[in-house]
């Protein structure tokens, strides 16, 4: 299993105390440091100018890491969010993180398997970024997103692919061997989120823009204050071999918008 990391809050508090003049409720602040996807806050702002969010939505965030997406979406457009992951630590990060950001009241993290996950009412939209390369079953996980969700609601996701049958170089954000790795092409994830009960309102291939994003975040070196390869084990050989794969075509970033059939 590779999201293993124990102690998360506990090396973010050291990351912040390191940074005395770092203000963690500052708007964007932390997006070095919590956004658990390659593009961080812009490709957050991507995926919410295609929801169409008002003050009034609730939304749930799939596989929410440490909860920098849910809260970038609760201060652009004041809606409720809802994270829910897998990882104990990651939600005690998250939670923890939100506290310190101001957002208590508008965003909330659960810990579980999104298989049984009960919301206490279906949400108007969801996101979900960077998660499906750990699960297998894709078809499986879209549905359970899907059951969350009233007829009608946005779907967001931001997802690696494989165009094609290639080693990759481990160990990547998602995985450190391989072991736990299912990535697919564009048109297999495209064909699991269909037959999951969404109908396709955009499906665009990012690859150039998350290159451009690594190309630029990173052309002074690594960030110097505190960023999320700081948090996870080997994480800078992690994003750069990332980065690599992405440059030479052995993956590929797309982003699509989705609405779940109202039948």
């Amino acid at each position: 299993m590779t999201y293993e990391e124990t102690g998360v809050s506990r090396t973010i508090d050291r990351l912040l105390a390191e940074h005395p003049d770092f203000d963690a409720a500052a708007g964007g602040a932390l997006d070095n440091l919590d956004q658990f996807h390659v593009g961080g806050g812009d490709a957050v702002d991507l995926l919410i100018s295609s929801l169409a969010l008002t003050g009034d939505d609730a939304v749930l965030d799939a596989g929410s890491g440490l909860g920098g997406p849910a809260r970038q979406i609760a201060r652009r457009t004041g809606s409720r969010v809802t994270g829910i992951d897998i990882t104990p630590a990651y939600v005690e990060a998250a939670r923890s993180l939100t506290a310190k950001s101001g957002l208590s009241d508008l965003v909330e993290f659960r810990a579980g398997d999104l298989a049984t996950f009960e919301p206490d009412a279906p949400f108007q939209a969801a996101i979900t970024m960077h998660v499906q390369m750990n699960i297998q079953d894709k078809t499986a996980w879209y549905a359970a997103i899907g059951r969350c969700l009233v007829p009608g609601a946005r779907l967001a996701v931001w997802e690696v692919c494989q165009p094609g049958e290639a080693d990759l170089p481990w160990p990547m954000p998602w995985s450190l061997d391989g072991t736990d790795s299912f990535v697919v092409t564009a048109d297999a994830l495209h064909a699991s989120i269909a037959k999951a009960g969404f109908s396709t309102t955009q499906w665009t291939d990012e690859t150039a823009w998350a290159q451009d994003w690594f190309t630029k975040t990173f052309a002074d070196g690594p960030p110097t204050g505190p960023a999320l390869p700081m948090l996870l084990d080997d994480g800078y050989t992690r994003v750069i071999n990332y980065a690599t794969a992405l440059g030479d075509g052995t993956l590929q970033v797309w982003r699509g918008t989705f609405t779940k059939h109202t039948r």
